[in-house]
Parts: C-alpha cells; structure tokens; sequence
C-alpha cells in the first residue's frame, strides 16, 4: 500500500513538472548562449539571416513568441536554428511542417510562454491602375496648405519609417531618405526596391509631395521582397525604426489574423516608447476586425475614399475599428524607376495620414501620441452616417483647421533688464492669423494695452508682459492643444542710487522745457 503510494506521488511529480518547467529537450548542434542576442537590433539580424529572401508563405517555417521568464539553459530540440532575444522573444526555424506543429503545441501549453504563433506572410495594400490622373489627393487633405503654414521651432525634424519594400533613391525623394534597414541583406542600405509595384517608393513619394520642403525625413525599412514578406521581419522592423529614432511609423501591409500577438507587441512597443503607428485598413471589403495591425487600438487605422469622397467599396475594408479615411483611389506617385504612376489602396490612404502626423509633431514639438491622434480625429470632415462610422471613421483627414497663429515678441530674450526711467518697446509678430486676431498686452495679470506694439517702464523690481491674441470678444484664442496663444517677457528694472538720480533731472528738465513753450505760446 504504501509502494502504491509512493508510485501515485512520483507520477504526480512528473505530471507537474511537465507542465510547470520550461523545455529542457537537448539541442546539440547549438547551445542556448549562441542563440542568444543582446540587442533588439542583433536579434533582428540574427532572424533575417535565418529568413534570407523568402517571397513564399509555404517556406515559412517559423515559430515567432515570447516568453515571460526565459530560462536560463533552454533549447528546441525540434528546431534547426533559434534566436532568443534578452527580453524573452523568440524565433524558431523547422524543416519539417509535422516538427512546427508538435513544437507549437507544446509552446501553447506551456505557462511561460507569454505568446507562441507561427510565422505567416504579409502583404502590401495596392489595387493598380491603367489609367493616369492628375494627382488629386495633397489638395484633398488640404497638406498643401498646411505644409506652408507649418513653422519648424524646437526641433530639427521629424521622421517617418515606412515598413515596406524599401525605398528607390529616386530624384523626387532622395533628398528625404536616410539610412534605415534592409532585412534581407543585413544592412542599413534601403535604397532599393525590387518590389512588383515599387510599393515603399510610391509611398515615400506621397509623403514628399505631403510635406514639400519641411524638414521631414524618411526611414525605409525594407521588410518585403517582391510582393510579400515575413511575419518576423515586419515586427523586428517596426521594432527597429523605434529604437533608431522614428517619430511616426507607416505600415502599410499587414497579416490576415484576427490575433496576431507579434505584431500587437511591437505595435504597442511604438505606441509606448511615443511613436504615432499609421495603418491601413486593408483591400479585402471586408471587416478589418480579421487583420492585423488594422485592429490594433493603439494605431491610427486609415480606409479608403475616391475623388468624390465616397468611401472606395471596390477594395476598402472597413470595421468599429476605422479611425480615419484619405484618398485612396487614383492617387499618382513616382516608381522605382522614377515613373509617375497612378495606383490605388488604403496603402495610399495611409500615407496621406503619416504625412499628416509628421507635420503636425513638427508644428508642434513634444506633443504625445495620443495628442496627434486626437488632433487629426477631431479636426475630421464627417463623412456619412453622423459621428464615428465603420466605413470613414471620424471622418475625412482635413488640415486646414490645424494651422494655428502663431505669436511671438521680437527679439524675446526670456528676462531684460533696463534702466530707471527709461521705457522697453515691446513688438509681437503674429503669423498664420488667418482670422484677424486681435494682440491684447498684460502687465502681470492685468491689461494694459492692444495692438501690434506696447511700451513699459516699470519703477522697480521686475513684470511680467505678456501678449495674448483674442478674439472680438476679448477671449484668448487657444491652439489645437489647448495652450493659449501667448508670449512672455520678463522685465526688469536696474533701479540704483545714481539711476534715480540721473532720471530725476531728466523728468525736471522735460518739466522745465515744457512750461518754457507754454510761455513762449502765450507770448507770442
């Protein structure tokens, strides 16, 4: 009885340890350390090299997860190669399909693993076009107007990655390109796109005719081949435009899943490192619920509206999860080869959408992601049903109504100092007032005049002189961030025994002067 005991104790033992302990199969071909990598960016590395030039879903035969806790001496015996990055992240290369499915099934019931799927491709969002038309769609979104109000302050500029093809260093969008990442030779050379419809060229050169001569640049992150890519290297390449500096992210591809928890990751890894996402909602017409990013809620997701602005029912996809929607159809960009070409997908919508973002981050330095998103919804032409719809979100992208006036005094040093007696001359410059704002002038709280110009000599200490624009009303008008519009000088004076002095007798001799013409008046 108690041999049966023990025997139902051990077996008990073992159960628990096969579900509570992580994979200790032996891997003898290469040890754990060697899969091990230091950086986001070595890990990248290590899975291209696995990947190679992969332009077929059915030779991707690749475990992509996560683990909560990674054990310190693990291996996949199943595997050929794997890659673990020091923050638990993990790829798995199989030569056999049955090897994947039996290493996946044991990943998904394992409790250290936070998530474990198979690598799958994804695909651009283009629809071509025979036809040639004039560009319509920098008008549309009023970016013509918005670009030439946009005044570059705090910093030098801003970027925007773009996830796709890589990037031709064509004339019209050379002088934007900086070095991003090609993921299939290993460098930071992608300035080349041998995709079949030059995908991330036509997209950079929307984004240029966006936002013309503003210092925006634009980081090409070559994660497709042909026509589709790998799951692994569109995360690591979102992954990567994050920790290289990218302020907006454009991802115009995605993954046909309704839960792709790799994707989700590095998606919220931007969203939480301050990065604006944009996707495109797909060119399915169906539910963009089933796609991955386009429901992901920490990402601007984009559909698609013709010239007319009626939603693109011919290929737009559409869903709760809808945030905006921009020209999509017809749209004329440059090639690879440097030909114009008219194309159409919500991959163009997109574009038009981190365009939009960029300029806004740049009009408006140290504003959060949740502040641009907030801007570009609400500033929305509501297109359709009333309010936030499925098929144009909270509307139509529109930029005029964010371009803001912009005050300043003239030659603002933050503090002066003047003498006793002497008067300071204050000048605001107003730009971009597009409404005839009125310039009111404050003295520590108080108004104390209006117009363009306001004089203050202060008899001791320091004031403080603001100039605020307002309306007819007298209220003071705020900007798309809610921040009044407003500058400030500090004013001090230098108020010493002698300075008194010497603005003593100039008062007296002003005094003296003037009842002398009174006198002379009367005489004469």
């Amino acid at each position: 009885m108690k041999f049966a005991k023990k025997i139902t104790a051990l077996i008990l033992t073992l159960l628990m340890l096969s579900v509570y302990l992580p994979f200790t199969f032996a891997f003898e071909e290469k040890a754990t350390d060697d899969c091990t990598a230091e950086s986001n960016t070595e890990f990248a590395i290590k899975t291209a090299e696995i990947i190679k030039n992969e332009d077929n879903a059915d030779e991707m035969l690749r475990i992509i997860g996560k683990f909560s806790v990674i054990p310190p001496d693990n291996a996949f015996s199943l595997a050929n190669e794997c890659v673990i990055s020091d923050d638990g992240r993990f790829v798995l290369q199989f030569s056999d399909e049955k090897d994947l499915l039996s290493c996946l099934d044991r990943l998904n019931n394992n409790p250290r693993i936070i998530y474990a799927e198979r690598d799958m491709p994804v695909y651009t969002g283009t629809v071509e076009e025979s036809a040639e038309y004039l560009s319509w769609g920098v008008e549309a979104v009023e970016a013509d107007v918005y670009s030439q109000s946009v005044t570059p302050s705090s910093v030098d500029c801003v970027t925007v990655a773009i996830i796709d093809s890589g990037c031709e260093d064509i004339d019209f969008i050379k002088d934007k390109l900086v070095s991003g990442y090609d993921f299939f030779e290993n460098d930071n050379d992608a300035f080349q796109d041998v995709s079949v419809d030059s995908h991330g060229t036509f997209l950079a050169s929307i984004i240029t005719d966006c936002v013309g001569s503003l210092p925006v640049e634009i980081m090409p992150v070559r994660v497709l081949a042909s026509e589709t890519g790998s799951l692994i290297n569109a995360v690591n390449g979102i992954i990567y435009a994050v920790d290289n500096g990218a302020d907006v992210i454009n991802i115009s591809l995605g993954a046909v899943l309704n839960n792709c928890s790799s994707l989700e990751y590095a998606v919220n890894y931007a969203e939480e490192n301050g990065v604006t996402v944009v996707v495109c909602a797909g060119n399915t017409k169906s539910d963009m619920k089933n796609f991955c990013p386009a429901h992901n809620e920490n990402a601007i997701t984009v559909s698609s509206v013709n010239e007319e602005l009626t939603f693109s029912e011919s290929f737009s996809n559409f869903g709760d999860g809808i945030d905006l929607t921009a020209p999509g159809e017809n749209i004329v960009g440059y090639n690879a080869l440097g030909e114009l070409i008219a194309m159409s997908g919500t991959s163009m919508s997109a574009a038009y959408v981190s365009a939009a973002a960029a300029m806004f981050i740049l009009d408006n330095p140290g504003c959060s992601t949740e502040q641009t998103v907030s801007v570009l919804t609400s500033n929305a032409q509501d297109l359709g049903e009333d309010g936030k719809d499925i098929y144009y979100g909270y509307g139509m992208l529109k930029l005029k109504d964010l371009i803001t006036p912009r005050l300043k005094i003239k030659n603002n040093t933050g503090e002066k100092t003047i003498r006793y007696g002497e008067t300071l001359r204050l000048t605001a410059e107003v730009t971009n007032n597009i409404n005839d704002f009125a310039v009111w002038w404050y003295v520590d709280g108080v108004k104390s005049g209006e117009g363009k110009t306001f004089e203050v000599s202060p008899e001791s200490g320091s004031v403080e002189v603001a100039a605020k624009l307002v309306d007819a009303d007298g209220t003071v008008i705020n900007d798309v961030l809610g921040n009044e519009i407003a500058d400030f000088q500090t004013v001090s004076v230098k108020s010493g025994f002698f300075q008194r002095l010497i603005s003593f007798f100039k008062n007296l001799f002003r005094i003296n002067r003037t009842v002398i013409q009174k006198i002379y008046f009367l005489k004469g």
